[in-house]
């Protein structure tokens, strides 16, 4: 039987898939780990009285609702919100968000705010470690704004037996998509793989920024996910592949 590559630990993406019929194998490349010094947060906002917050990830998303929203903590400011999973945790927090459901990268969901509401404002950005530079390089010239590191990406170590099946399979044409969620994880896994494991198959990524790596690499990716959210990714991912793989 083929099998769908995952690069990530069993979600609802590999559950999904697995419903589905497609046999999974989850070789998760990194982990995130909550920044320690986190517990002024709040009192920084405070005292900086920033006009709005931005979260483009599910992982700072959660955090900031842990450390922030959960809590005894008053904010009137806007809190900019990438992604539908983030928008569903943060809704019914009394909070004043600003969510564009058609957006599907920050780029994307910046050109979406009125310049008005950017425009020699003061912001924050609460990031992951390797948090790309579009929040910084979209408001250097229109507004202020502060970062936040709250949590770090680790490589986790592949184990050789894990390799040794995952290169088997590929080798044998029994993989029908390799499956990459963040340019980090790409990365881990192609520094603990030699690149040829995936010539024989299929690239498949969440979005535009992580297909980008692989074009760096000069590898090329049969699939983009039209919406970034796993679940959405699995669905899309499973009608690709009923149209254009036979599982065998």
């Amino acid at each position: 039987m083929t099998s769908v590559l995952v690069v990530r630990k069993f979600d609802n993406f590999s559950r999904i898939l697995t419903e589905n019929g497609f046999s999974v194998i989850n070789c998760p490349a990194i982990e995130t780990l909550k920044s320690e010094n986190l517990h002024d947060l709040a009192a920084k906002i405070s005292e900086r009285h920033y006009d709005g917050i931005f979260l483009t990830s599910q992982k700072a998303t959660e955090i900031a609702s842990q450390e922030l929203f959960c809590k005894n903590f008053n904010y009137r400011g806007k809190i900019y919100v990438l992604g539908k999973s983030s928008f569903e945790r943060l809704k019914n927090k009394n909070l004043d968000l600003f969510f564009d459901a058609q957006a599907n990268t920050a780029q994307e969901m910046l050109e979406a705010i009125p310049p008005d509401d950017l425009n020699g404002r003061q912001f924050l950005f609460i990031r992951g470690e390797k948090s790309r530079g579009t929040i910084r390089e979209f408001l250097e010239n229109r507004a202020s704004f502060d970062e936040v590191i709250v949590y770090e990406t680790r490589r986790i170590v592949i184990q050789n037996a894990l390799k040794k099946e995952i290169a088997a399979k590929a080798k044998n044409g029994e993989i029908a998509a390799a499956c990459f969620f963040s340019p980090s994880g790409a990365e881990s896994f192609l520094e603990q793989f030699a690149e040829r494991v995936l010539h024989q198959t299929r690239i498949a990524a969440i979005g535009k920024t992580t297909a980008d790596y692989f074009a760096e690499r000069d590898l090329r990716v049969d699939f983009i996910t039209t919406k970034a959210t796993a679940e959405d990714f699995a669905i899309e991912l499973i009608d690709y592949l009923k149209r254009n793989f036979s599982r065998g």
